[in-house]
């Protein structure tokens, strides 16, 4: 090993974003959907990420589920961030700085109920990902879940020789010593490459396209997506392959829109992948129908079907809260294209849901009361609705009294911080588990309540004269409002919708 970072990016920080599907809550939910066991939640499950940037996803979860958490970053600053926001839950997670080796030899460790790894296994060298796989085997308990998600072939096959021409000239070519300036020379050079029209950008379909997406994203993220040393993109079949070394059986993705072929691939891919019966080779001839070029992967040490029957049941008796107070769209896109829903069934849905003020409900009462309502289609329609974020699974009320404390005092933390950033975008609810997007006004909102404000009017001029105060001003439509009057009057208005649209679900899930 040359250095402490191993040739990852570490000259800037990443960002802070949050991922549902580290949340035990959705991965167990993916299993179910999928036809596999797992676990109940109890409160001395261990959970580890590995990897886990600037900590938002795992104090997230640390906070909002029952049991341990523990974790690693090697990068010290991420270290540090998230064990700031640890000690502000009280979650009593333990987070560490070590690289993966490191942890791998560490003595004081349990054996975790699931690994998580988001957006690392790609970035990171063979060496480090054999540490990965030892871990797992090692301290992934049989059972367990282990959660990983990473670029692929054959999706990446245009883009990755592009990766290739920002590396090669920010090793050899860069005048810079600045992070944001050698990003802007690659990308300047590979614009000025694709103006001479090389015969392989003629021959690869919209690498144009692919090159001013990329140039879309900040430079924060430009710099960990692919300015690292080691980038080893793969097929799901070569990842696959070198987890078992683990014990570790692939069970499902989590785009949980996967259960059902026939809203993932076209009639004709359904026939042919069919006849292919090796489980591995399937999901990898998959990809090619799907030009798939990111994986969010859960694997089990150990996976086991349940019957169709148990499966069911057990989707009857998993608790939804609505995510939303808009009624449901009845046209929603899927990997397939765009798909008409039942209304009527939607409608029911939604009222059913949207009763006792949006308190999540499992649906064995729903279909005592409508008994004309097949229960395939049911269950296929929350499906379809859990991944368009319209509704979520939610947790027990048990699970929900024992870590709401945690979940205040992170949400607690989240807004004070709102007052002088913006870089956090959640929430924590004790309901989901996990995060609730929320930007920064939705946190200033919720902490002007928490202040005693009730009214729109007063909520908006405690908001408006924290933003005063520190010369900030909104900008509405691309356009910076500028004096006090129109400042106040925007913040009225969304503090308004927020109260009217917002507030009721914030209220369900339990984050005010």
């Amino acid at each position: 090993m040359n250095s402490w970072n191993d040739g990852y990016f570490t000259e800037s920080t990443y960002t802070y974003g949050y991922y549902r599907e580290i949340n035990p809550v959705f991965q167990k939910f993916c299993l179910l959907v999928n036809g596999y066991a797992a676990p109940v939640a109890q409160d001395t499950d261990n959970h580890c990420e590995l990897g886990f940037g600037q900590g938002v996803s795992i104090n997230v979860h640390a906070a909002a589920n029952l049991g341990k958490y523990f974790g690693t970053d090697f990068n010290p600053a991420h270290a540090a961030h998230a064990n700031e926001l640890c000690n502000a839950s009280g979650c009593g997670a333990h987070f560490f700085d070590n690289s993966f080796e490191e942890m791998l030899h560490r003595s004081d460790l349990p054996q975790f109920d699931s690994i998580s790894l988001h957006g690392i296994w790609s970035w990171i060298s063979t060496e480090n990902q054999n540490h990965i796989v030892e871990f797992a085997r090692k301290y992934l308990k049989p059972g367990g879940i282990f959660y990983n998600s990473y670029n692929c072939y054959p999706g990446w096959s245009p883009a990755a020789p592009m990766r290739e021409i920002f590396i090669l000239h920010d090793k050899y070519a860069q005048k810079s010593s600045k992070t944001y300036e050698r990003i802007e020379e690659a990308m300047k050079f590979t614009a000025e490459l694709l103006e001479k029209n090389p015969m392989y950008f003629r021959r690869v379909p919209d690498v144009k396209g692919i090159f001013e997406g990329t140039r879309k994203h900040d430079h924060d993220y430009l710099a960990h997506e692919y300015f690292n040393r080691d980038w080893i993109c793969m097929y799901f079949s070569e990842v696959a392959e070198i987890l078992q070394d683990a014990k570790l059986d692939f069970a499902c993705t989590a785009e949980i829109i996967e259960a059902f072929a026939h809203l993932t691939v076209t009639s004709d891919a359904q026939e042919f992948l069919s006849k292919i019966e090796h489980p591995i080779m399937r999901e990898q001839i998959k990809d090619y129908f799907l030009n798939r070029q990111f994986r969010k992967d859960i694997f089990v040490r150990g996976a086991r079907k349940i019957s169709a029957y148990e499966r069911s049941q057990r989707i009857l008796d998993t608790p939804f809260v609505l995510l939303s107070t808009s009624p449901f769209a009845t046209k929603v896109n899927v990997t397939i294209g765009e798909i008409a829903l039942a209304p009527d069934l939607c409608e029911k849905i939604y009222k059913y849901l949207e009763n006792q003020n949006y308190r999540p409900k499992t649906f064995r009462e729903f279909m005592k009361k409508n008994p004309d309502v097949s229960q395939p289609n049911l269950e296929q329609l929350l499906i379809i609705l859990a991944h368009t974020g319209a509704i979520s699974p939610a947790q027990t009320e048990d699970a929900v009294k024992a870590v709401k404390p945690q979940c205040d005092a992170l949400n607690k933390y989240f807004c004070k911080h709102a007052e002088r950033a913006s870089n956090i975008n959640q929430l924590v609810s004790p309901v989901l588990g996990g995060g609730v997007g929320a930007n920064r006004f939705d946190q200033l909102f919720v902490s002007a309540m928490a202040n005693g404000k009730k009214s729109a009017d007063a909520i908006a001029e405690e908001i408006w004269g924290t933003l005063r105060a520190q010369g900030q001003q909104i900008v509405k439509q691309g356009k910076v409002l500028e004096t006090p009057e129109e400042n106040l009057d925007e913040c009225k208005n969304m503090a308004r919708e927020f109260l009217d649209k917002r507030l009721p679900i914030f209220k369900a899930l339990q984050v005010v």
